[in-house]
């Protein structure tokens, strides 16, 4: 008999309640998101192993965290639901409306033209997520008679209303599409083989992203120099939304709870390890971003403190006064403020004039601009 061993942080058997999987691993994520971080589950594995009947639990469980009072502090609570099939991102809160999934200019990645709804009660999140899940795209296969044909994202956001706040926390929950093999898709329609397809390339440049984080990390604990490993996260819809955990220049924090769900059948064991070989590389993985290091030709690295001293040495004559200009932004938070605001701020300092600040404006935002494409 052939065995194969794989480290894995915890194991659920089918008798175990979706209360217990999300104490043990989604629950921990909550505090850390409400910081204002980033975290992410992900359910992965073969078409009709329990995902979405596993990530609809544990959205229900969240809703109720998320408003009984367990978490310290004033919080707005935002969520937006969609689907990503083949090339296309749809969301689930406007009718399947399309919307495009695009980066900023300080890497980020946004979601423009989706729906996003401010909730502020457990039911009204419910009431959402139900409504979104009824758009979401099934059809019956050999495998799961209502299986999912594309990759759902909940993304919740936590909006802290202090303005020393730097960013605001996300929390991804990711029901992926099952993946298939080739006896599953024997009777499949045209339509069916296309989204098997579609399904399987997603997943296919999912697993490249996680090996080739997984290589760099190894060679790195070995200590063996590598340059900055390739990562094609920008080859999917997908990883284009799993950027904060793929990308080389990303200085988010961020965690990330993967649950790999798998059949207990001996006709499923290639599917079955295939699924945990990448759930180990996933934990072993270093996916923790960590914050850039001060830069002083990088304008999205500098603290308030350092913002001030560039302001005070490099605004012109006569100097902008930097507390009227930036009282608690960071380098990150004064580049997203309006360029009127940004100049009415300004001229609240003595003698400084409306050309001066729009100057200094461009000034500002020519320096982060050049940042952006030397680290690019």
């Amino acid at each position: 008999m052939n065995s194969s061993a794989f480290k894995v942080g915890k194991v659920f058997g089918a008798d175990q309640a979706t209360d217990t999987i999300y104490e043990e691993t989604v629950q921990p994520l909550l505090p850390y998101v409400w910081e204002g971080n980033i975290g992410t589950l992900f359910a992965y594995g073969q078409t009709g192993s329990g995902k979405t009947f596993t990530v609809s639990g544990i959205e229900r469980l969240i809703a109720k965290s998320l408003f009984n009072e367990s978490l310290a502090g004033e919080r707005k609570v935002h969520v937006c639901i969609f689907e990503l099939a083949g090339n296309s991102a749809l969301d689930l809160l406007n009718s399947r409306a399309p919307f495009m999934i695009l980066e900023d200019s300080f890497g980020s990645t946004q979601l423009v033209g989706i729906q996003e709804r401010h909730v502020q009660s457990t039911t009204e999140l419910l009431d959402i997520v139900e409504n979104a899940n009824s758009f979401r795209q099934t059809a019956s296969t050999e495998k799961n008679d209502g299986s999912s044909r594309s990759h759902a994202i909940c993304r919740i956001r936590i909006e802290n209303p202090a303005p020393e706040a730097v960013e605001d926390g996300i929390l991804y929950l990711i029901d992926l599409a099952g993946s298939e093999v080739a006896r599953d898709i024997l009777n499949h329609t045209t339509d069916r083989m296309k989204e098997t397809r579609e399904i399987n390339i997603s997943l296919s440049i999912l697993k490249d992203c996680i090996r080739g984080m997984a290589d760099f990390d190894t060679a790195t604990a070995a200590g063996r120099p590598l340059k900055k490993p390739y990562i094609p996260f920008r080859q999917s819809m997908l990883t284009k939304v799993l950027k904060h955990l793929f990308d080389p220049d990303g200085n988010r924090g961020c965690r990330t709870s993967v649950l790999a769900c798998v059949n207990p059948s001996f006709l499923d064991t290639g599917a079955t390890k295939n699924t945990l070989r990448y759930a180990e590389m996933l934990q072993s993985t270093q996916l923790t971003q960590k914050a850039a290091a001060y830069n002083p030709a990088v304008p999205s690295t500098w603290s308030n403190k350092d913002l001030r001293t560039y302001i005070r040495m490099k605004s012109g004559n006569p100097s902008i006064y930097p507390l009227d200009l930036a009282p608690h932004e960071t380098g990150t938070q004064l580049l997203r403020l309006p360029e009127d605001e940004f100049v009415q701020r300004c001229l609240k300092s003595d003698e400084v004039t409306k050309e001066q600040a729009s100057a200094f404006y461009s000034k500002l935002w020519k320096l982060h601009i050049d940042s952006r494409r030397v680290v690019r």
